[in-house]
Formats: C-alpha cells, structure tokens, sequence
C-alpha cells in the first residue's frame, strides 16, 4: 500500500508550455513531462482518491492535502474520511494514525531505494528509460483536450500500468490510475496545483507526538 501510494504520486509536478496545434506521439508527450520534472524544485495540492478493491468489489473515497519537496520530500494529509499522515523527510517514512494512536517508522525508506517509476519525481531516472509509452483508448478518462497516457513497466514491478490523464495545452497532468496485478486500482485527482513555491524543510518534519505508540519497521 506504501509504494502504490507513492506511484500515485507521478501525476504530480506535470506542467508546461503550450504546445502547437500538430498532435505529438505518446513519446513527445511523455518527453514534455520529463522535462518539467527535471526543472520543478517543489509541488502543491488538494487530491481526492478513490482506491477500487477487487477483492470486496467497492471503492473507498478519501481526500486532503498533498506537498512534495526534492530531495525525496512528502507529505500526504488525509482530511477524510478521518485523518491520517504520510511524511517522508528523506530519511524515513513516517505513517501517522491519531485515530489509533499509532505511528509506523519505515527509517530505510529513501527515493534511493525506489524504482525509478517513482525517483523520477525527484530528477531522477527517465520516464522512457523505465517505461513502454502509448496512448490508451479507454473512453471514460479525459476527454478532446486532454491526452490519456499509458506507461507499463519495462522490468518487474509492483504495479501492471500507469495512466495518465495530460491537459492538451499545459500537459498538467489532472488524474493518475495506478493498477496493480490483482486488479486494484489506485486512482487520483489532483486540484489547485502550484509548483516552485518555496515549500520549507520544516514542512516535511515528523515529531512524534507523547503517548503514541510507534511500531518501527522491520529492516531490510
């Protein structure tokens, strides 16, 4: 559930210029988001997912706050349906539960240890290099102005494909679809995006709260 939240992460930071009126191959397209990723120090926004179990056949809607800093800072706030933290300060991955009193301390976890599926959000590793890139015909996603991308990994991962719903005109990218081997689906929408604002240090700062009980991951 860790590494599929941080994959639904790679529609994030995905803004450019305009391009001209010619469409351009899955290629250009993917090329254009590499190259914002590459030039973007920072990334704000509110999201909403819904997270489709084929196992129980129904989905589970959640929503909050989500910020991201290079080097292999981020922070996801869950609002609703009850609150929960995702931080990772570059050093550890913190998951804080109020609800259950209840911190998990992954303190291997780094943008190092990852594919580049996901370090490429932070500069590094390319989208072409990792991925096999096409467009994909599904009909319910996008719609006329926007590109519906399908990557699928090129070496052995936790995950089937990715897609990405690009704006025509700005390749931002608005939703991402994760789909794992036994059907679930990771699906995001991304609003009121900002990049390079300036996001602190502090902000990727996890203080374990007095009382809570911390449950420390084992290493690898």
């Amino acid at each position: 559930m860790k590494t599929t939240l941080i994959i639904g992460c790679l529609g994030f930071l995905l803004s450019s210029a305009a391009v001209g009126a010619a469409d351009l191959s899955p290629e250009q397209v993917a090329d254009r988001i590499q190259k914002f990723y590459d030039s973007t120090r920072d990334f704000q926004a509110a999201f909403q997912q819904e997270y489709f179990s084929k196992a129980l056949e129904r989905k589970k809607r959640s929503s909050g706050f989500v910020y991201v800093k290079k080097p292999g800072r981020m922070r996801w706030d869950y609002k609703k349906p009850r609150p929960k933290h995702f931080v990772a300060d570059g050093k550890a991955l913190y998951i804080y539960d109020p609800e259950l009193e209840q911190v998990m301390v992954d303190r291997e976890f780094s943008s190092s240890s990852l594919s580049t599926a996901v370090t490429f959000l932070w500069g590094r590793g390319k989208l072409q290099d990792e991925f096999k890139v096409q467009f994909s015909a599904r009909k319910d996603l996008g719609g006329p102005g926007h590109y519906l991308l399908e990557l699928r990994p090129k070496k052995k991962a936790r995950f089937k494909k990715l897609l990405f719903v690009v704006e025509r005109k700005t390749f931002q990218v608005s939703e991402t679809l994760v789909f794992d081997p036994g059907g679930n689906v990771n699906h995001i929408f991304f609003a009121n995006m900002a990049t390079n604002i300036g996001l602190k240090d502090d902000a990727f700062q996890f203080h374990i709260p007095a009382g809570v009980e911390v449950i420390e991951m084992p290493g690898k």
